[in-house]
């Protein structure tokens, strides 16, 4: 059975991404120890805040990603690459469309958001709609990429971005905060740009019309979203929160944890960047998912596990090492964040997996535990750890909730 495991795609392409992603994460963890440093925890609070907000409006961007992944491991599936060009083609057309109706809505409301974030500047907003726009064109290449299942280049892309933005960032660094989203802008940009290397294979042949119907893609999107809305809420939102209600050291020590937090999640996502369009083809052509299912929720689970350990193990050499004395605070709560997002990690694939095998009921759990999240720490903010445990506590319901869905949806379909 070892044997098995050990040569199925799914390990095999989960370790190529996983290499791939233990650079990105190197280089990733590089860019915001350097910020951190150089921008000292004010600064890097902003940053942070300004980032976690990013992620917050990728959502539609994530759910357009899963969305087109989904469709596209069809179309592998039945050999159809012409349609999934003109699939490419339609979903460029359409985020430039929406990228030019979205710049007026930016420009009205970033007072209000530079204002509740205490921002130093408006451009900063300005700054991190442009790069939303970047990434949203990206998703169009990088889901046709991901489709494929070309992981290689999947990985390589992805180390490339940090990589560019790292390099990008040196010359700016005197600018401070808005250098920072610029150089951000400009990596960004040049990515996009190289994803069309490895897209000649799609490039190259003619479209076909698709036959997806827009009843059937409006009725994956809408639950698409709402489960993106939710994750990306869990580990995006008490960030903003936290800058609002908090002074702008502590923020910075917040957003410390979060960075170090992180390295969980970011550690046990390869497997589930390799099921989502491994099951969605399966799924696709009939096959058994549940043993794929289990064994990547198992192997997520162990690697969330050692590195939550060493963090209640070794907090304060982790946190100094990495940030420096300014940070020193952070080092007796690294262990609790890392609980958390341990929790948040299971639970995330555990919801994916659902997604991608058509179980797209599981939104219910990411969504309101999301909102919980939210009221929560609104409500309950007295200090940092009150708010981590709030999140040890609503990412135990996200796991148990998407767990038990996944359990009994399974039985009542045996």
């Amino acid at each position: 059975m070892g044997s098995n495991i050990f040569s199925h795609a799914l390990f095999k392409n989960s370790v190529i991404v996983l290499i791939g992603a233990m650079v990105a994460n190197v280089l990733s963890y590089a860019y915001h120890l350097t910020m951190g440093r150089v921008l000292g925890p004010s600064g890097y609070g902003e940053l942070s805040a300004l980032l976690s907000l990013l992620y917050i409006f990728t959502v539609p961007l994530l759910v357009a990603q899963t969305v087109l992944v989904k469709f596209v491991s069809g179309f592998k599936a039945h050999g159809d690459v012409g349609q999934a060009k003109s699939l490419f083609l339609e979903a460029t057309k359409l985020f430039i469309i929406v990228s030019i109706i979205g710049f007026p809505i930016v420009l009205i409301s970033g007072p209000s958001i530079t204002a509740f974030l205490h921002l130093s500047s408006p451009t900063l907003f300005i700054l991190l709609y442009a790069l939303l726009v970047v990434s949203l064109l990206t998703v169009a290449t990088g889901s046709m990429i991901n489709g494929y299942q070309k992981f290689v280049w999947v990985s390589v892309m992805g180390a490339l971005a940090i990589l560019m933005k790292l390099l990008a960032s040196a010359p700016l660094v005197a600018w401070g905060v808005p250098g920072m989203m610029l150089a951000a802008v400009i990596a960004s940009a040049l990515v996009y740009g190289l994803y069309f290397v490895p897209m000649r294979f799609l490039l190259s042949v003619k479209a076909k019309a698709t036959h997806l119907s827009r009843r059937v893609a409006f009725g994956f999107a809408v639950p698409t979203l709402l489960i993106q809305l939710g994750i990306t809420s869990l580990y995006s939102t008490d960030i903003i929160l936290v800058r609002h209600f908090f002074n702008a050291h502590d923020a910075g020590l917040y957003a410390a944890l979060a960075i170090l937090g992180k390295i969980i999640f970011y550690a046990s996502s390869a497997a589930s960047m390799v099921l989502f369009p491994v099951l969605s083809e399966r799924f696709a052509k009939g096959d058994s998912t549940k043993k794929l299912v289990l064994g990547s929720v198992g192997a997520v689970s162990m690697v969330s596990l050692g590195l939550t350990l060493g963090y209640f193990l070794f907090p304060d050499q982790i946190v100094g090492l990495l940030f420096g004395n300014a940070y020193a605070g952070a080092g007796a709560l690294l262990g609790m964040f890392g609980v958390f997002i341990a929790l948040f990690s299971v639970g995330n694939i555990v919801s994916l997996a659902c997604l991608a095998v058509g179980k797209t009921g599981v939104w219910v759990v990411p969504f309101l535990c999301a909102i919980l999240q939210i009221v929560a720490i609104v409500l309950f903010h007295g200090s940092i750890s009150s708010v981590i445990a709030l999140n040890i506590g609503i990412s135990a319901i996200f796991v148990l909730g998407s767990g038990g869905y996944y359990l009994l949806h399974e039985r009542t379909h045996a």
